[in-house]
């Protein structure tokens, strides 16, 4: 449960599915879900334990080498680095679905690559409207913006198209300057733009992540992982229904939000504010959890 659990969450930042449908991550989080309910019918069917983490001391081990504290009978030390460090990553991977692209966008951006999208020197033919000038600012020089018809040679033959706000510093530009312009030469029906449609998004994203969110992630596993004791995670291995049944049920509630995101439906209108929803039910199961132990 937690290998396919850990599994789905990283699936998310690594981009496994650039746009829906989601189908590994779906694929792990059920199978996660089934190894839940596998958990709990086991735990049913299990004869009951003596507690051996309540009032009474725990006997030590006799031997070497059958299983310390981490083996079967004793707190398993890598309980605290589990919760502490899957918390937090999957609420970071539940944010991130709200982020994924449509089907159509995703598609357009596979498309693009084999279509030969980059950037290219095109001339420019002649202007579309009068230059904007924009003056300097406390954080900025002088500029123009321009809109521009460039003619732009697609290898199904050259085409005029307008570029829009073209940049320029010195002065606006004219007609017979060489402009650079991000396009595809196979798709003539894309568009022709000044700066990069396809891979900014995603690096920006990825410079996000890594300055603003995964040191923020790693913060927050050290502080779960310091306030955690193993021997008290090792009693919540053993299901009790008061604790674990609405615990699970808020996780389970998360996976539903995440479906209209995921499969690409909308639910009263909206789509993306379920998955925004279900980034906080891995922080609200640890609650309960927390508060009901």
């Amino acid at each position: 449960m937690v290998v396919s659990a850990g599994a789905a969450v990283g699936c998310s930042p690594a981009g496994v599915s650039p746009y829906p449908p989601l189908t590994p991550e779906l694929a792990l989080a059920g199978a996660s879900a089934l190894f839940a309910v596998a958990w709990v019918v086991a735990s049913y069917r299990k004869p009951k334990e003596p507690d051996h983490f309540g009032d009474r001391p725990c006997k030590p081990r006799a031997r070497r080498g059958s299983g310390g504290s981490g083996g079967s009978g004793g707190p398993n030390p890598a309980l605290p680095y589990v919760f502490g460090f899957g918390i937090a990553p999957a609420t970071v991977a539940a944010f991130l679905v709200v982020f994924t692209p449509s089907t159509a966008r995703g598609q357009w951006e596979e498309r693009m690559p084999a279509a030969g999208y980059g950037e290219f020197e095109v001339p420019a033919v002649r202007l579309s409207g009068e230059p904007e000038f924009v003056p300097a600012g406390q954080d900025n020089d002088a500029y123009y913006l321009t809109d521009v018809v460039v003619r732009v040679p697609f290898t199904a033959g050259p085409r005029e198209v307008v570029v829009e706000g073209m940049y320029s510093a010195a002065e606006p530009l004219a007609p017979g300057a060489e402009v650079a312009v991000y396009y595809a030469p196979g798709a003539p029906d894309a568009p022709v733009t000044e700066h990069d449609q396809v891979e900014e998004g995603a690096l920006f994203l990825s410079f996000a992540l890594a300055v603003w969110v995964w040191p923020w992630v790693i913060i927050a596993g050290v502080i779960l992982k310091s306030q955690m004791e193993a021997s008290d995670l090792h009693r919540l291995r053993r299901f009790r229904p008061a604790v674990h049944l609405p615990a699970l049920g808020i996780l389970f509630a998360g996976l539903v939000l995440l479906l209209p995101t995921a499969l690409e439906f909308q639910v009263a209108g909206y789509d993306r504010l379920p998955a925004f929803l279900a980034s906080f039910t891995p922080a609200l199961a640890l609650t309960w959890v927390v508060r009901a132990s």
